[in-house]
């Protein structure tokens, strides 16, 4: 689906006369996500760890880079990130049992939390501090507390019975 999309993309501009080789790169970011989805073997935890590594990875190399470089490896963050609500989701509201509406109510009320990070990154942006390119270190702590997630709360649901690497057998 991924290839899919992209080549509607690109066909929707070329129809355009736009020139499309500039997001050729993009065929390569689009195998890193395949790939990543396939090593994860439908295990949410692992998803969360492998993306969220991944997104680490793009923005060191979009820091430590220039150019067309530095901009593919940004803008392949947002491309990384489109996986990990899903995952985080699953694994916040796993074993929660009858609370699973109150728990889930909750976290969504939490996504508000994530402004606070973009006012926070902004502030570090400014050339008094670390620059715009530099403040992108808020993004790699992010990543890296949800890598620590993934492996704490697959560890934490093990101990609830709960693992998405066995398979569950039977249905109605």
């Amino acid at each position: 689906m991924p290839y899919l999309a992209f080549g509607v993309f690109l066909l929707v501009n070329k129809i355009a006369d736009h020139d499309i080789t500039p997001f050729y790169v993009y065929a390569l970011i689009i195998v890193a996500l395949i790939v990543g989805d396939l090593l994860s073997r439908g295990n949410p935890a692992r998803q969360l760890l492998i993306f969220s590594l991944l997104g680490i990875t793009a923005l060191i190399i979009g820091m430590l880079a220039d150019g067309m470089v530095s901009v593919y490896a940004f803008i392949s963050v947002g491309l990384f990130c489109s996986t990990l609500w899903p995952c985080i989701f699953t694994l916040a509201i796993a074993g929660l049992g009858k609370h699973t509406n109150e728990g889930s109510s909750f976290l969504i009320m939490m996504i508000m939390g994530g402004g606070f990070i973009s006012l926070l990154q902004g502030r570090l942006a400014g050339n008094d501090l670390l620059g715009i390119q530099m403040s992108y270190w808020v993004g790699v702590a992010c990543f890296a507390y949800l890598a620590f997630y993934a492996i704490r709360a697959k560890s934490i649901l093990q101990k609830q019975g709960i693992d998405y690497d066995v398979k569950a057998s039977g249905g109605h």
